[in-house]
């Protein structure tokens, strides 16, 4: 088996190291098409896990886009674009946009690659496109938000994806508020079950985000090559924590009354406090393990979840929910 080669290890921590530092996006910081390419079969590999999840997400409530190009903004490697076409390959014609020509170019030649039936095409917004952005916000400065919410705002359908750190969540949620704010809005298909304002900027919620967790597909747990990158660089396979918004301008589906689960229940003895939101705001009942077991089960050993439909007494979940 193919081990990695310290050159190659070397490559992808001075990688971490920039990404860590908030730099890596000044400028066209690909030094090699071999950086891109390991970039891409490992970092871009799991911002995939988590465009999967979000996928399955808008899947487990019925929803799927209508637009029939895409637009993948921030590109990089071309990750984004690629997961969504491996589940919707009807597809007629692609859009990438970069800073970096590099990673525009390598995104272009996967996309051939993998998906030949797809045009590639000029990278353009209208309402029948659906705009795919990816781990973005930390790199944009104030004139360049606004420059990708411009794209936003012509786009029918987004499908956005952020880092789940407190602060890149925060912003995600500005921008939320923002979009509902305009005067034709975009509606928003998840995670929220509602169009309200976020019940995570009440005072009381400063301290928690809007953040969720992908399942890593398991061969990657069997996997010696990844078990070796995991070690050498220090960076736990489990977790794939991010934020997300889908955004439509077309019907959106009917999730009134239903709550979505943030982060990981905090479990305690014979119990777990769960955080949820709708429409009426954030709030963390109790569960009981004794009053749902299949329930506290799922929610213990999961981190993917559809809308639930609580029935909550006394703060307190008191028979297993409806979900969506």
């Amino acid at each position: 088996m193919k081990h990695w080669q310290p050159r190659e290890i070397e490559i992808l921590a001075s990688l971490r190291a920039r990404f860590l530092k908030r730099t890596a996006g000044t400028s066209d910081y690909w030094r090699s098409d071999e950086e891109i390419a390991l970039y891409d079969a490992t970092f871009a590999a799991r911002i995939g896990w988590k465009i999967d999840a979000v996928l399955r997400a808008v899947q487990a409530i019925g929803w799927r886009p209508r637009s029939t190009r895409m637009l993948d903004w921030g590109c990089g490697s071309g990750v984004a674009s690629r997961r969504v076409l491996d589940l919707w390959p009807e597809f007629s014609a692609a859009a990438f946009h970069d800073r970096s020509a590099r990673a525009t170019a390598f995104a272009k030649s996967r996309l051939r690659a993998e998906h030949p039936q797809i045009a590639i095409s000029e990278p353009r917004a209208d309402h029948d496109t659906l705009l795919i952005i990816s781990h973005v916000l930390s790199e944009l400065d104030a004139v360049q938000l606004e420059g990708l919410l411009a794209q936003v705002r012509a786009a029918g359908e987004v499908i956005w994806v952020e880092a789940g750190t407190h602060p890149d969540s925060r912003r995600l949620i500005e921008v939320r508020e923002r979009l509902l704010g305009d005067t034709e809005p975009l509606r928003v298909i998840a995670p929220c079950t509602h169009q309200a304002r976020c019940g995570l900027l009440a005072a009381a919620n400063a301290r928690h985000w809007c953040h969720h967790f992908a399942e890593p597909p398991q061969e990657v747990f069997r996997d010696a090559r990844w078990e070796e990158w995991s070690r050498e660089l220090g960076i736990d396979r489990r977790a794939l924590p991010y934020s997300y918004l889908v955004l439509t301008r077309h019907d959106a589906p009917a999730l009134d009354g239903f709550s979505r689960v943030i982060g990981f229940p905090r479990e305690g003895k014979g119990h777990c406090r769960v955080l949820t939101c709708d429409a009426s705001g954030v709030s963390e009942p109790m569960l009981q393990k004794r009053d749902a077991p299949d329930l506290f089960r799922m929610l213990m050993k999961g981190r993917e979840w559809p809308p639930f439909r609580w029935q909550i007494s006394d703060g307190k979940i008191i028979a297993p929910p409806t979900d969506a």
